[in-house]
């Protein structure tokens, strides 16, 4: 047979009779894998008069796929890419049909769309392969910076040739060219664009981000924003007309003494970003100022990740109210997001007017916020308020060691309402505790109606012997309209549900643990409410289960209200840890763990699955020490990470509180996980 082949190879043409050899095309593939786990590639061929499929494997090196396929040119020709990991697990796959002709062939491109992860490739096959370096660059506005581009043909062969050059976005860079096969990039504005080498058909890019505006503890009203950057207050002011619908705005590591107020506006499809430069810490100081520290007008914007803090150590006095002002003032907002804030030692951790709407308060960690009178403390976490016109959320933020409340949802019937209002996913615990008066984690309900509102997954705890209402749903004899009340799991406090006033109301999906009163009901008729699949951990045979004032049994108590047909009470406490992972919406790779420790262990497992990818590294912190050592950190290799549960030592106010910070630790505490890639 080997001589056969051998004796064929030799002949001048193709026998007589037999049909012409389609003309066979070389193609270039190349793929850039950067951000995989990618270790092989292969390339499948496929057409109607192709008899057997074209199997080619490309080979990997340095995170980018490069290699030669031959296959016979015409028309339905199926190109199929595949990618795999280092154990042979499929992570990537995509296709395109085309026509090839014999000879040169313009760039086909085609997406490998992930199957695990999140990670698209970009492959392209042509007659030539194109490659800009470097592949991606972030230079800040006036850098410039000079790109090459290598080729090579159908066989691999470098060659050298006149490239074009082009930008997507000359808005926010520009390029020319500098030579046969070189260019410079001019970074204009903040954005991000496309530079594009272009040889014999065939395109090559390379990524340009141009960083955003920065501001610098030391910055001036002088700066140009980047290469010297603003003090914070120009760059709220939108650096003399320099900062556009789109921009980020960058707050380098340091501390911003003062009070600042901003009335950014950027687009509904552009938001103006104030985030805190990665892997830096931005923290803005009201110090002992009477103004409120960060006040915010303004529409379409995003403030994201930063600090916000008074160093001032006023804590008590007579009859004061607002002794220490609110952290972030929300006053005449639109269509804003703060984004995993953390604010601390303030007065309110933010306080929200009536009139600013479609306001979201996500991810924060708030903490000793504050102060006392002779009659009263004062320094709620979120205090809340809505007429209706559009909604406001506080969703997933971290509360505790407040003089006053966790959350506040309340305002007086002049002064506003409490419509439309969304609580979801807040941690709350011990707030009140470290003052001499008593105060629920949470609470809904004021003078001004409240309608149209839910309260869902929220998480409390009051350390054994500490704390009253864990959540207080309704005020003063005020009907109010309709409230949604699900999936909550509250512990702890003299009375942990206190509810009344409400014409529509649905409760369900709850877990209530405590050693006092499970439900509190105020109202005379429950006309209009739903109540059901509830669960308690406390002795159903005593009477902690109260109705117009009256204190029942649980089979009592649902037969006189006629609600919770379907809950049911369990003696004592759970047996077995009650773990709650809520990753971050904004942030891959962050999230917030809550551990009910009721079995007492040393350490507790998680499942981070849904939040670390794995080989990332990660870090986790205990919300109660967020900016000191991880309690536990590695490389992620996928399933469960121990978390101790040996507790840390609260933070103690600035300026002192009547009683210390409660440590809760090993039986209950929260912690705050990030990663990164490596």
């Amino acid at each position: 047979m080997a001589s056969l082949l051998a004796l064929g190879s030799c002949l001048p043409s193709e026998p007589t009779g037999s049909r012409s050899r389609p003309a066979e095309t070389t193609l270039l593939v190349r793929a850039d894998l950067s951000g995989t786990t990618v270790a092989t590639v292969v390339v499948e061929v496929t057409a109607p008069d192709i008899a057997a499929r074209l199997v080619f494997n490309i080979s990997v090196t340095d995170r980018v796929a490069l290699g030669i396929i031959t296959l016979p040119a015409g028309s339905d020709r199926t190109i199929t890419m595949r990618a795999y990991d280092a154990g042979g697990v499929e992570t990537h796959s995509g296709a395109v049909t085309v026509a090839i002709q014999p000879g040169a062939n313009p760039t086909i491109a085609i997406v490998l769309l992930p199957l695990t992860g999140d990670v698209p490739i970009n492959a392209t096959l042509g007659s030539f392969a194109v490659t800009v370096t470097p592949a991606r660059d972030t230079v800040t506005v006036g850098d410039t910076v000079t790109l090459t581009a290598s080729l090579l043909d159908g066989n691999g062969t470098p060659v050298t040739g006149q490239v074009a050059w082009g930008t997507l976005a000359p808005a926010v860079a520009t390029v020319v060219s500098t030579g046969r096969q070189t260019a410079r990039v001019t970074a204009i504005r903040p954005g991000r664009t496309t530079i594009v080498a272009t040889y014999g058909g065939t395109a090559g890019p390379a990524t340009i981000v141009v960083a955003g505006w920065f501001a610098t503890p030391t910055g001036s009203s002088d700066g140009d924003g980047s290469r010297r950057p603003w003090d914070l207050q120009t760059a709220l002011n939108g650096g003399h007309g320099k900062v556009q619908p789109g921009d980020t705005i960058w707050l380098r590591g340091g501390t911003y003494a003062g009070t600042f107020t901003t009335s950014l506006t950027g687009s509904s499809a552009a938001p103006i970003v104030v985030r805190q430069y990665p892997g830096e810490r931005a923290t803005i100081d009201g110090g002992s100022s009477t103004l409120e520290t960060f006040t915010v007008d303004g529409q379409w914007a995003i403030y994201w990740g930063f600090e916000i803090m008074q160093s001032g150590t006023a804590r008590s006095c007579a009859t004061c109210l607002g002794l220490r002002p609110t952290g972030v003032y929300v006053r005449s907002a639109a269509n804003v997001k703060f984004i995993n804030l953390i604010v601390h030692d303030v007065g309110h951790g933010t306080y929200t007017e009536n009139t600013a709407h479609n306001i979201e308060i996500y991810g924060w960690i708030i903490y000793n916020g504050g102060h006392e009178n002779s009659t009263r403390s004062d320094g709620h976490g979120i205090y809340i308020k809505n007429d209706g016109n559009g909604w406001k959320i506080a969703r997933d933020n971290v509360i505790f060691d407040q003089f006053g409340f966790g959350v506040h949802g309340y305002t007086e019937a002049s002064s506003g309402q409490l419509k439309n209002l969304v609580f979801d996913g807040n941690v709350l615990f011990n707030n009140g505790s470290v003052s001499d008066y008593t105060n629920p984690n949470l609470a809904l309900g004021g003078t001004g109606i409240a309608d149209n509102d839910t309260v869902t997954d929220q998480m409390t705890y009051f350390s054994p012997g500490v704390g009253w209402k864990s959540a207080l749903i309704g005020f003063q004899n005020l009907l109010n309209g309709a409230l949604t009340f699900r999936g909550n799991y509250l512990v702890g406090g003299s009375d942990v549900l206190d509810v009344g006033y409400w014409q529509s109301l649905s409760v369900s999906n709850n877990t209530i643990v405590g050693t006092g009163r499970m439900v509190d009901i105020h109202d005379t008729s429950t006309a209009g409410w739903q109540w059901s699949i509830d669960q308690y951990w406390h002795d159903p045979l005593v009477a902690a289960w109260a109705f117009q004032g009256i204190d029942y049994p649980l089979n009592a108590w649902q037969a006189v209200t006629g609600l919770g047909a379907t809950d049911h009470a369990f003696a004592g406490q759970p047996a077995q840890p009650q773990v709650f992972v809520r990753p971050n919406r904004y942030e891959p790779g962050r999230a917030h763990v809550v551990i009910y420790n009721w079995s007492s262990q040393a350490a507790v497992l998680v499942d981070l699955t849904n939040v670390v990818r794995v080989g990332d590294r990660y870090e986790v912190r205990n919300v109660q020490d967020v900016f000191g050592t991880p309690v536990a950190s590695g490389t992620y290799g996928g399933g469960v990470v121990s978390i101790p549960m040996t507790g840390v030592t609260p933070p103690p106010p600035i300026g002192g509180s009547p009683k210390p910070p409660i440590k809760t630790g090993p039986a209950f505490d929260v912690f705050v996980v990030t990663s990164s890639s490596p």
